[in-house]
């Protein structure tokens, strides 16, 4: 295979990469979006498109927030790139609103981006208690025991926790709705949380949503 054959595969390869992190941002109910290392937009959900691009282009959006908030989102930035984790902003107001806006470093076919999810703090449950992350720790014991038991309802739970319906994790998995549906529900009776929303609140709150996502660029890198 000649060099630029390989070229064509890899880039190929980081399109459906990013395509399929797009997928889970589409049907989250937050607004969010993908930069790249260069602080270019690479992709934007629908819903952040809907929010926050009304007057604004997605080059000129930070002009909806103050330039302390801008600077702090910056720096967040950059800390998440440099040190490959995750940071939590709170307090951002734009558009009227009040925003904690999770920015967390993921890696695709070894290049480098950052994705932001704006979490509406008025419908958002504030983890003054500590339950979230709590809940988010169980968890995490939760999925490192089913891994060593079944690579398959790992994959199922990943995928779950990110927001994919049991329909598409058929299709990606191969395995049957009905038993995408009974790995949640043998989850959701041990761990005893309420819904997916509870779930996937306690995993931004915790800062874990980062290592599920690299849980399910894992999966769909074997599945698809």
């Amino acid at each position: 295979m000649c060099a630029k054959d390989r070229s064509q595969i890899a880039v190929r390869r980081q399109t459906e990469s990013i395509q399929n992190v797009a997928e889970m941002l589409n049907i989250s109910s937050s607004p969010s979006f993908i930069r790249n290392s260069s602080g270019e937009f690479i992709y934007s959900s629908p819903l952040f498109d809907q929010i926050f691009l009304t007057k604004y282009d997605r080059k000129s959006w930070f002009s909806s927030i103050s330039v302390d908030a801008g600077m702090e989102l910056i720096h967040s930035e950059l800390k998440a790139l440099t040190s490959r984790n995750a940071c939590l902003v709170k307090n951002v107001k734009a558009e009227k609103q009040i925003w904690s806006v999770f920015i967390e470093c993921i890696t695709l076919n070894n290049e480098v981006f950052t994705k932001w999810v704006f979490l509406n703090e008025v419908n958002s449950v504030i983890d003054r208690s500590g339950k979230h992350g709590a809940f988010s720790s169980k968890m995490d014991k939760y999925l490192a025991k089913v891994a060593n038991m079944a690579s398959s309802e790992w994959a199922v739970l990943n995928l779950y926790s990110v927001g994919f319906t049991h329909s598409t994790i058929s299709k990606i998995t191969g395995l049957e709705e009905q038993t995408s549906k009974n790995v949640v529900h043998k989850m959701r009776k041990e761990l005893n949380y309420p819904d997916r929303d509870y779930l996937i609140l306690s995993l931004l709150h915790s800062c874990s949503y980062s290592k599920i996502l690299q849980n399910v660029i894992e999966v769909l890198r074997v599945h698809c």
